[in-house]
């Protein structure tokens, strides 16, 4: 029997769902299981602040009544940033302590007040994070994923959105150029991809 295969908008019950996947994916692109203090923090800056932060968008790919896939975003990066440090991230950081170097990196990072205010956000206003469990990936989804993102960005009126994937995610790397991404800048350990919606 065919499983029914869906993508539609997220909601706060998927939360769990996300963070497991944001987990499996954590990694560049692979399972990140066992490399952090817990198995929610990555959810916590990823993932799940997007199912409740100001501006947010997100979408899942169901399979069989369950996300394996997920593309999530701030149509206004200083907006959710502001919200980010000031609201979520100060409940949220007392759940994690940092007991690996991966801790230490992605901790500083979340705690950087000015994390998403970069000159990528002034031409593009909104950023994403995308992930699929290994399953959906190369079948087409991810593709649908950006472009249901991008209508609804364009529908907003955000003319752009850009993305950080770490050089070590070798499969990230080649997937954004594919579904009208260009990098715009980058240094020893990311390239910041980005895409306008909006037609010129």
């Amino acid at each position: 029997m065919a499983v029914f295969t869906r993508i539609r908008k997220a909601n706060l019950t998927d939360e769990a769902d996300l963070a497991r996947i944001c987990l499996l994916t954590g990694a560049n692109g692979e399972d990140a299981t066992g490399l952090y203090c817990d198995d929610t923090i990555l959810a916590d800056v990823y993932s799940s602040p997007y199912l409740a932060g100001p501006s947010c968008l997100a979408w899942v790919v169901e399979v069989g009544g369950r996300p394996r896939g997920y593309v999530v975003a701030a149509a206004d990066s200083a907006a959710f940033q502001k919200w980010f440090t000031d609201e979520w991230w100060p409940s949220r950081a007392p759940l994690h302590a940092a007991a690996t170097p991966h801790d230490e990196i992605l901790l500083a990072a979340a705690g950087d007040p000015e994390r998403w205010l970069t000159a990528a956000a002034a031409e593009y206003p909104a950023h994403l994070h995308i992930d699929l469990l290994p399953e959906l990936q190369g079948a087409g989804w991810g593709r649908r994923l950006i472009d249901t993102l991008c209508a609804e960005l364009a529908n907003e009126g955000v003319r752009g959105v850009h993305l950080v994937a770490n050089r070590a995610n070798t499969a990230a790397q080649l997937f954004h150029p594919k579904v009208g991404f260009a990098p715009i800048s980058e240094n020893a350990h990311a390239v910041t991809f980005a895409r306008t919606t909006l037609a010129s």
